[in-house]
């Protein structure tokens, strides 16, 4: 069936494209027209052709025609990266299609060849030893549960290799596919699964990871990962999976990470204790407090589910320091249990801290308080408990600078919307911001970067201006930044082409900036001809010398003759430039 009405290829295509185009779609009238035209004759036959692209868009119909014309099942195509490798059974292994796992198999696809490709080159599946894949190993990766089971049933049993099976239960743990780990688990050979191959898969599946190097992927939704997760859990626990054995890196753990016993990836990755309670169930150990080492209770506080705060407060109640340190981390910057919680965005576990004793005016290593943590994760439930129970030590606290130089104002970064589309964004962006002009924040201050809020919302069309306008009326001025630049300098940077920005700004208060120098002595329409080009004819390019820009600037009253540091003026510049521009008009 075709997905598209329109042609699906450019106009000047050649047959192969043509081909690889309607097979996309699924136009089966349109590939037999290329197929039986003369031009059809000598297609390319090496690396993607027509069949590869029919596998990656589920067009088995297609798939099927060009089989019964003769293209080959077992040429090998392209990997993400280019590289000719994969085979059509590991592209099919990709989109879980037991049915054209049928197609290739009854076509005589060989489901024992591997991704490496004619030049050595190995693809792209478990990139830390870059094992060789066959398509049922890439079935196993991917979560392609039919897939598996189809090739199960159809393979002879010495069609898999006793290599293949670990590595497979490997991958399907790793990625916690639990439909894929059940039938590996039910199907594997006899004597049974190996007690390493168990234990390591457990250990993967806790130390869940999304983060993939040579293989990007889309990660799922924390919600689903986590229910997977459980499944994955309750299946090779049930196998016998040990939690206290310590197996080796199986190759789909990155290089560098080390073993750590399996609580601590529990706790770290949990949205709830199900996990916790099945390795409490089949005896985990839990570790002592090493040197070093965070204690359990404190990874519970950075992950910052309420259910694990609680229990393991309970469990090591007699040992707990409340003002327990966490070491930096990621994105995390270190500080306190309280800075974590903060951090977390839980307010419960931040209340169930504060109420057992938990230190406020704990600062890290950066001048941190518990409150910048919320406020830079936009934690507003969160910074108005900690607010009160700060302030008091910290009078202007809305603006005491850490020791990076940043405020609690600039962290909650209140003035960005990181989805300008969701009005729920905007709004909560406006309650911050309403929030910390009631607690005092110099609304004009530059942030570590150098510059203030308004330099960050400049309008560059009719919708951004009235929350400019807002911010301005709340008390927001006009004023360089840290390398002297004006909002004209910032705004002639990138103008809009309709000149909404800088026609507004000029006629709010900024044509006073009209002539005011930067760092380097630049005034806005010196930097202006400094940063664009001049071609007589290219008048539609943004990074040209508009005659319209220098209208308005001149309007506005700009003086073409003051010089930079440079001993230049803007009007040396623009006959450099070659602008055709009186500036004397």
């Amino acid at each position: 069936m075709a997905r598209y009405p329109g042609i699906p290829y450019n106009s000047d295509a050649g047959p192969d494209e043509q081909l690889i185009g309607w097979a996309c779609v699924g136009n089966i009238t349109a590939v037999a027209a290329i197929l039986e035209s003369p031009e059809g004759v000598d297609l390319p036959h090496f690396g993607d052709t027509a069949l590869h692209e029919a596998i990656r868009w589920e067009q088995p119909d297609i798939l099927r025609y060009l089989v019964s014309r003769g293209f080959d099942v077992n040429q090998k195509g392209d990997e993400p990266y280019g590289e000719v490798c994969l085979t059509p059974l590991h592209l099919v292994a990709a989109n879980n299609s037991s049915e054209m796992v049928d197609i290739l198999l009854d076509a005589g696809a060989d489901a024992t060849v591997d991704d490496i490709g004619t030049d050595g080159h190995r693809g792209i599946l478990g990139g830390r030893i870059s094992e060789p894949h066959t398509p049922f190993m890439a079935a196993a990766f991917n979560g392609s549960d039919a897939v598996v089971r189809r090739l199960i049933d159809r393979l002879p049993p010495d069609a898999i290799s006793s290599r293949e099976w670990p590595l497979a239960i490997a991958a399907a743990a790793s990625h916690r596919y639990p439909k894929t780990l059940d039938i590996l688990l039910r199907n594997y050979p006899a004597p049974g699964v190996p007690q390493d191959v168990l234990d390591r898969a457990l250990a993967d599946a806790a130390d869940y990871e999304v983060y993939d190097l040579y293989y990007p992927r889309i990660p799922d939704e924390p919600e689903v990962a986590w229910q997977r997760g459980i499944e994955t859990f309750r299946l090779l626990l049930a196998h016998g999976a040990r939690p206290n054995a310590k197996p080796p890196l199986s190759i789909y753990r990155r290089s560098w990470v080390k073993h750590r016993p399996i609580i601590y990836a529990t706790i770290d990755c949990s949205m709830g204790l199900d996990m916790v309670d099945m390795l409490v169930d089949h005896g985990v150990d839990f570790p002592e407090g090493r040197s070093g080492e965070m204690s359990l209770f404190a990874r519970a506080v950075r992950n910052g589910h309420p259910d694990l705060v609680r229990y393991f407060f309970e469990r090591e109640g007699a040992v707990i320091d409340i003002n327990e340190e966490i070491p930096q981390t990621g994105s995390f910057q270190g500080g306190s249990l309280l800075h974590a919680a903060a951090r977390s965005g839980r307010l419960s576990s931040v209340q169930f801290l504060l109420d057992h004793g938990a230190d406020p005016l704990m600062v890290n290593a950066n001048g941190w308080l518990p409150v910048h943590q919320a406020c830079q994760r936009r934690h507003l439930d969160i910074i108005k408990l900690l607010w009160p129970r700060t302030c008091p030590w910290f009078p202007d606290l809305a603006n005491y600078r850490t020791k990076d130089g940043q405020t609690a104002f600039h962290l909650a970064n209140c003035w960005s919307s990181y989805s300008p589309e969701d009005p729920e964004v905007e709004a909560h962006s406006m309650r911050l911001f309403h929030f910390f002009k009631e607690q005092g924040a110099d609304l004009s201050s530059l942030d570590d970067r150098g510059r203030s809020i308004l330099h960050y919302t400049l309008p560059h069309y009719e919708g951004m201006i009235p929350r400019f306008c807002t911010f301005m009326e709340a008390g927001a001025q006009l004023r360089a930044d840290s390398q002297g630049q004006t909002e004209l300098h910032l705004t002639l940077h990138n103008p809009d082409w309709e000149l909404v920005g800088l026609r507004f700004l000029l006629a709010h208060g900024a044509d006073k900036d009209i002539n005011a120098q930067d760092n380097k002595g630049r005034t806005p329409l010196y930097y202006y001809l400094e940063t664009r080009t001049y071609t007589p004819g290219n008048d539609q390019s943004a990074g040209q010398v508009r005659a319209v820009v220098l209208d308005v600037l001149m309007k506005a009253g700009a003086d073409p003759d003051i010089r930079s540091v440079s001993g230049k003026s803007a009007r040396d510049l623009a006959l450099e430039k070659g602008v055709p521009y009186n500036l004397d008009e």
